[in-house]
């Protein structure tokens, strides 16, 4: 998810303000920017050749002005790493077509999610200064959901996903030096729960480009900030196998010595259906322990997913080797948060 960016250099024109302006409100997902700056001969020779591609629009306009930017197309991949923390919080769970019931009395322990994204991307310059962009992944995560009252157990969730996108991203700069802000929006069908989840990452990066002895082959490095916000409220079902495959006997009969202890009065200051829903549980579970058919009947839940941190900080290094290949590296951290990023991007004109 990592759009690439124009640059173009400016020198009092009267986009500059509006380009500005508009940096405040498009911030983005991580990025990559090509700046060129020419020498005078240099523009003088490409402000001679027509401009060939049926984008940017006004390209034409922009490059009669001695001005170099990236081809108009790209395809991308990309490889992201991703660990985030997070709280569950208003969690409610059924068996079958029940009613859902609170279960505030359980403990969750904050959960740690390591989700692999393989991520492909299609983007295009509509103008000089903004690309708009599609964006198709395939996800693999891994959760460790640690319970500590009324027993201490660890639940691991592997669900896979499949993400739709889509985002825009605008580009101002000055010399080798440039700015960048990136808006992105994305649905995830994730295995384990019923709806999408949608989300939307937003940042802004700075940066600029260092010439390597020979044209549009670059270095360059970039910091920036990110925002990453996504449905809180999820639901979904699981086998009891699933959810409980760390269950064991003990587990159970600390469970029931807690229940039938007349010392635990957590048990007693349940509401009847939270009661009912606990008998049920370990009803279900003491058959399945057992090895007795327990048929077919998920459990049902629903839960917030509140992120620890929903802020990061990100540094990048972009490698330009010619006008057709980009390459990049980017790592992102904050509270909660660490996300490690490799991308390779072509571009091509028509």
């Amino acid at each position: 998810m990592n759009p690439k960016k124009l640059i173009f250099e400016n020198k009092r024109n009267p986009f500059s303000v509006i380009l500005l302006l508009i940096l405040a409100f498009f911030l983005a997902l991580p990025g990559n920017a090509q700046v060129t700056k020419l020498k005078k001969s240099e523009r003088d020779s490409l402000a001679a050749i027509p401009y060939p591609y049926v984008l940017p629009i006004f390209g034409g306009k922009i490059r009669e002005r001695g001005i170099d930017f990236p081809l108009p197309f790209g395809i991308m991949t990309n490889y992201i790493y991703q660990e985030s923390k997070y709280d569950l919080e208003n969690p409610q769970i059924g068996f079958g077509d029940s009613d859902l019931v609170s279960i505030d009395f359980v403990d969750f322990k904050t959960v740690k999610n390591r989700t692999n994204i393989l991520n492909f991307r299609a983007d295009a310059w509509l103008f000089p200064f903004l690309n708009v962009y599609g964006i198709y992944a395939r996800s693999e995560s891994r959760s460790n959901i640690e319970i500590g009252f009324p027993l201490n157990i660890e639940v691991e969730a592997n669900p896979t996903g499949e993400t739709f996108g889509f985002g825009g991203v605008v580009a101002y700069g000055i010399g080798n030096y440039f700015a960048v802000g990136n808006l992105n929006y994305s649905w995830t069908d994730i295995s384990s729960l019923d709806d999408p989840v949608q989300g939307m990452v937003s940042s802004i990066r700075f940066g600029r480009n260092f010439e390597l002895g020979k044209r549009n082959r670059s270095f360059i490095p970039t910091i920036g900030i990110q925002h990453q916000r996504i449905t809180q409220d999820s639901g979904g079902e699981l086998p009891i196998s699933t959810i409980f495959s760390k269950f064991d006997q003990d587990n159970l009969n600390d469970l029931k010595a807690q229940i039938a202890d007349e010392a635990m009065n957590w048990y007693d200051e349940l509401s009847l259906p939270q009661k009912l829903v606990v008998d049920r549980l370990v009803n279900v579970l003491d058959n399945w322990l057992a090895g007795r058919d327990v048929g077919s009947t998920p459990l049902r839940y629903t839960f917030d997913k509140v992120p620890v941190g929903e802020w990061s900080f990100q540094v990048g290094f972009q490698y330009n080797h010619n006008k057709h290949w980009w390459y990049r590296l980017e790592t992102g951290f904050g509270p909660g948060r660490f996300q490690m990023m490799t991308s390779i991007n072509y571009r091509f004109g028509i």
